[in-house]
Formats: C-alpha cells, sequence, structure tokens
C-alpha cells in the first residue's frame, strides 16, 4: 500500500512544466482539480437520490427563471465544472499549466454567472467558492488574473441583485436606486479587501522570488567562474609538472637531434666523390637524398620537443634574426600533421628572403596555435590557406580557412584571455591571447578578417630586420679565432668542435664546469668566445659562465641548452655579451652565432676606443 502511494505521489510531481513556481504549484492543483471533479458530481447524486423534494422546494421552486430551466442550469453547470476539473488535470500532464487553471477559472465563473441569474445572490450566497475563485487566480496566475476575476464577480452579483426590479423600473434614476439598494455591498467590499490582500501579497512573494532567482544566477556564475579558475589552476599546475618533465628529457633529446644534424651537414663532403669518380653520382646522390631526409626528421623531432617546452615555458624571450619563408617551409610537415586528411593545406611562401626578428620557437607557436583554431574551424573539412607576401619594411603573413567564422559579438573578444567559444574540455581560451601577446611583443599587429559561415582570416604584420647573411659570411675568418667549447655530451661536442675547427676555428674542448676552470688556469691564450652548455652535472652553465668571467673578462659567451631557465642568471642588461642559442641547432647555425658574437664584440671594442 505504501509503496502504492508512493508511486502516486511521485507521478503526480512528474510534470513537464520548466518555471519552477508552476511546477510546485501544479502538485497543488492536480490534487484540487482532482477533488472538485469527484466532489461536484457526487455532491449532486447525493442530494437528488436522497433530497429530491426538499431541492424541489426550496432551491429549484424559487428560481426566477422557472423550475424547468433552473434544473437544466444547474444539472449542466455541474456537468461543466466537472468536465473543466478533469481536462485541467490532462492539460497540466501534459505541461499546460496557466492553461489548465485558466479553463477551470472561466468555466467556473462562467457557471457561477449563469447560477446566480437563474436562482439570485440570496439563494445561492456562495461565498467560499467566490472567494476560492479569487485565491487561485491571484496565487496561480498572478496579480492581472486576480483583477479579472474580482471584476467578473463583481459583475455577477451586480447582475443578480434583484433583476426583476431592475427590469420593472421605468426610469434610469429608479433603475440605479433600486439596484443599489438590493446591491451585496459587504460581500463585494470583502472580496475588494481580499483581493487588495492578494494583490500584495502576490506583489511581495513575486518581487522575493525575482531578487532570489537573481541572487540565485549570481551564485551560480561566481560558482562557475571559480571552477573554471580551479580547472585553469589544475592545468597551469598540471603543465607546469609537464615542463618540468620536458626539461629534465629535452636536454639529452635535443643533443641527439644536434648529434644527426651535424652528422647530416657532413653530407656536403659527397661532392667531393663525384669530382673524382663519375660513376658514382648516382649512389651518392641517393646517399645525400637520404642525409638530407635524416637532417628533416632531426628538425621536426627537435620542432615538436620545443612545442612541449614552450606550453610551460619558463625562459626569456630568444630573439633572433630568420628568414621567416625558411621557417614556414620547415614547418609545413608539422602544420600537415595537425591538419585532418578532409582539410586541404595550401602554402604561399615566395623565394624571396623574408628576415625577421623574431622568437623562433614563439614564432613557431603563433603558427601551429592559428592553424588549430582553424582546424577547430571546420570540423566537416575546408581549405586552409597559409599565404605570406614580403614587403619593403613589413611581411604580411595570413591564415584564412573555410570554416563557421566569427559572429561580430564575438570577433570583438577572441584575442582575450580565457575567452573560448569551445565546450568544457575541449580549450583553456588561452590560444589566440598568447599570439596576441607574442605579436605584439615583437612589435607587429594581428588583426581578423570574419563573418558567420563565410570563413576566417588573420592577418599578421611582421616589420622585417636587415638580412643576417652579412654578418655570417664572416664564419671563415683570416685570425684563427679560439673558441672555448664547454659541454658534458662527448658525441655533440665533438661534432660541433669539428664543424669549427672546418671553419678555421682554434678549438679547446672541456666536458664540464671543473674541467673548464682546470683548462683555464693553465690556457696560455685567452679563448675570444666561451661556448658553454647550460646543463652540466656539478654546476650549470651561468656559474660556469661567471667563474670563467673571473680570469677572461669582457669575453663574448653563448649559452646553449634545450630549455634556458633564467635561474641565476642577471639580468639581460647586465650581460650584454651572453646570447642564447637553443638546443637543436646544426653546426652552421653556431658558426653563425659566434661569428656574430664576435662581430658585435669587435664593433663595441672599437666604438669604446674612439671615445
Amino acid at each position: 500500500m505504501n509503496r502504492m502511494l508512493l508511486r502516486l505521489l511521485s507521478w503526480v510531481r512528474r510534470v513537464p512544466i520548466d518555471d519552477p513556481v508552476d511546477l510546485r504549484n501544479a502538485v497543488f492543483m492536480q490534487w484540487l482539480l482532482l477533488f472538485e471533479g469527484l466532489r461536484t458530481p457526487l455532491n449532486k447524486i447525493y442530494l437528488i437520490s436522497l433530497h429530491w423534494p426538499y431541492m424541489v422546494e426550496h432551491f429549484y421552486g424559487k428560481a426566477r427563471l422557472g423550475m424547468h430551466a433552473a434544473i437544466a442550469i444547474d444539472m449542466g453547470t455541474d456537468l461543466a465544472m466537472t468536465l473543466s476539473a478533469w481536462t485541467g488535470i490532462y492539460l497540466i500532464r501534459k505541461g499546460k499549466f496557466r492553461a489548465a487553471v485558466a479553463l477551470f477559472l472561466e468555466v467556473m465563473l462562467g457557471s457561477a454567472a449563469l447560477a446566480y441569474i437563474a436562482f439570485g445572490y440570496l439563494i445561492i450566497n456562495d461565498n467560499l467558492t467566490m472567494i476560492m475563485l479569487l485565491a487561485l487566480s491571484g496565487m496561480m496566475l498572478g496579480r492581472k488574473a486576480l483583477w479579472i476575476a474580482y471584476a467578473s464577480e463583481v459583475a455577477i452579483l451586480t447582475v443578480s441583485a434583484a433583476p426583476i426590479s431592475i427590469g420593472h423600473a421605468l426610469m434610469p434614476p429608479s433603475v440605479l436606486i433600486d439596484t443599489y439598494g438590493h446591491l451585496p455591498l459587504q460581500t463585494l467590499l470583502s472580496y475588494l479587501l481580499i483581493a487588495i490582500i492578494l494583490d500584495r501579497s502576490i506583489h511581495a512573494l513575486r518581487d522575493s522570488l525575482v531578487e532570489s532567482n537573481h541572487q540565485r544566477q549570481l551564485l551560480s556564475r561566481e560558482i562557475a567562474e571559480r571552477e573554471r579558475t580551479h580547472e585553469q589552476l589544475l592545468h597551469a599546475q598540471k603543465m607546469d609538472a609537464i615542463g618540468k618533465l620536458a626539461s629534465g628529457i629535452a636536454h639529452d633529446i635535443n643533443n641527439v637531434f644536434g648529434i644527426i644534424l651535424g652528422f647530416s651537414t657532413e653530407r656536403d663532403r659527397l661532392a667531393e666523390l663525384t669530382e673524382k669518380d663519375a660513376g658514382l653520382r648516382e649512389e651518392v646522390h641517393s646517399i645525400e637524398d637520404a642525409m638530407e631526409g635524416i637532417e628533416l626528421a632531426a628538425r621536426r623531432g627537435a620542432s615538436v620537443c620545443r612545442k612541449l617546452l614552450n606550453f610551460s615555458r619558463r625562459d626569456v624571450t630568444q630573439l633572433e634574426t630568420f628568414d621567416m619563408a625558411v621557417a614556414l617551409r620547415e614547418l609545413q610537415p608539422l602544420i600537415r600533421q595537425i591538419l585532418p586528411p578532409s582539410i586541404r593545406f595550401h602554402a604561399h611562401i615566395p623565394d624571396r628572403e623574408t628576415p625577421i626578428r623574431f622568437d623562433r620557437s614563439q614564432f613557431e607557436l603563433a603558427i601551429i596555435n592559428l592553424m588549430s583554431n582553424a582546424r577547430d574551424a571546420m570540423p566537416s573539412g575546408g581549405v586552409c590557406t597559409l599565404t605570406l607576401e614580403p614587403g619593403q619594411t613589413h611581411a604580411t603573413l595570413s591564415v584564412q580557412d573555410t570554416g563557421t567564422g566569427i559572429p561580430e559579438h564575438i570577433k570583438e573578444k577572441i584575442f582575450e584571455p580565457f575567452f573560448t567559444t569551445k565546450p568544457v574540455g575541449s580549450g583553456t581560451g588561452l590560444g589566440l591571447s598568447v599570439v596576441y601577446g607574442l605579436i605584439q611583443r615583437a612589435g607587429g599587429e594581428i588583426s581578423v578578417d570574419s563573418a558567420p559561415d563565410k570563413g576566417s582570416t588573420f592577418r599578421i604584420e611582421f616589420p622585417m630586420t636587415p638580412s643576417p647573411n652579412a654578418a655570417w659570411s664572416s664564419g671563415v675568418t683570416e685570425r684563427r679565432h679560439h673558441v672555448f667549447l664547454v659541454d658534458d655530451d662527448q658525441e655533440l661536442r665533438a661534432v660541433l668542435a669539428k664543424a669549427l675547427k672546418k671553419k678555421g676555428y682554434e678549438v679547446t674542448e672541456a666536458c664540464d664546469g671543473a674541467n673548464a676552470e682546470y683548462l683555464a688556469q693553465r690556457m696560455q691564450r685567452a679563448p675570444d668566445v666561451i661556448v658553454c652548455d647550460h646543463h652540466m652535472p656539478g654546476a650549470d652553465g651561468t656559474q660556469v659562465l661567471r667563474k670563467l668571467r673571473d680570469r677572461f673578462h669582457e669575453i663574448p659567451a653563448i649559452l646553449i641548452s634545450a630549455h634556458l631557465d633564467t635561474d641565476g642568471l642577471p639580468a639581460r642588461d647586465e650581460e650584454p655579451n651572453i646570447k642564447r642559442l637553443p638546443k637543436p641547432f646544426s653546426p652552421d647555425a653556431l658558426v653563425a652565432s659566434i661569428a656574430a658574437s664576435l662581430g658585435r664584440h669587435a664593433s663595441s671594442a672599437a666604438k669604446t676606443l674612439r671615445n
């Protein structure tokens, strides 16, 4: 029995109504309509079967419209009220709560009007039903429905007030006096007082509900914002953990890539074999192609490793001058991996040299972010186009997609931190804001041209810089400059030393910080430049450089590492002679960096002498 009752109660509560107030009222209204739908017919059956003579004598017999008409009106109104009650329950079960209440009230008021006209106010005098209708209209449908119900009841009572006397009056003043004399003024005033009390109560409750809903929405937004901030904090902590892990392994991995790059550049020597023996030309070309593929694979691996470090990077920006066209060509294999087969990729990169001064890792990170956004904007496939347009002083790089586009009200916010239109778990809202910050710090500008269903085009303006080729051309010098090379990786150190000697440099090698200090004390000729690894057993590169600088003052130095932390390194303006070169790099890149450092040092020394 209890289980059946619980099921019934649960069934009554399960109605498809969204408004929380209507949902609560619907439970009560179903029970009320059920009661009225049963009470009205059962009460009529009871009166007719047991008290019919009394009904005829004291009720139907006193009707103004005659007994037969009165019986028809009484039976008809009871039937209408019963049907409206059961129809109301059906409508509530279908989610039409207000329609159900309005139907029930209209039928009840209409039935009351017919009954009061047929029998008169004095015979019926059913104040409780009229008060119930006032309360239902106000509490269930609101203030407007309350006053409509009150006006209807005033009209019903006015019409029911001695219509025979009003009908026999010959003059309008007599009509007014007769009507006023027979009106139930006390009842009308009581209904008015009840309506006013209900109106004020409903107004206060509705205002409290609106204020409560507003506070609840504010609280929900605050909770959602805190949860979002918490998720971002967790994400940042995870990325920091990944960064620390990546920093620990990147040094060794990038050393391997550096060795591969160093050996792959030895393919230039194969050209000498083809000059001596033309029969080996085809085999030599095959080997050259294979070694070129090895170099490309090493660069791609280094690029992937660099992306991992960039997401939780703690080192300072490493500005360098590089050819943007070359960097974009080398980045294309990684871009094709990011884009799915359903997206066609086109690149328009001219052969013209396009030198810019930028952190190359950050440049690649910005391009990858733009490509990832283009991919996400084309879930069903499309075309992504990368275009480079060199100018006189600036170069324009554009990324165009044929995706869903960006609405105008969202386009103003896309570069704001943490703003994202992606679902939870699919994005942090940091991509475009990171790109915007990187471009701005480098002196560039980024803009977007987009419209819904018309794709998007991101344009970046980079300031161009003089070509570094002139500085790099001094790789082979007339005077044999002395390079002090400090690195704990024996194979990489051997590759770099061999490349430097090939370019005409004299090289002294040290395997760690202690060995470097030992050799520095016994060195008869001071080095012209120091090349030092940043991560070595016992002491890092910054500590080694400080100790070497005690003996070799003002000597330019190049700090090399897979992940260049700023821990322990003075500010840049205090160490103008320290430059940074991220691993992995080709031997030619190291040669060019050494030549550039020597050139800057010589220019600075000459300027000091002139002053």
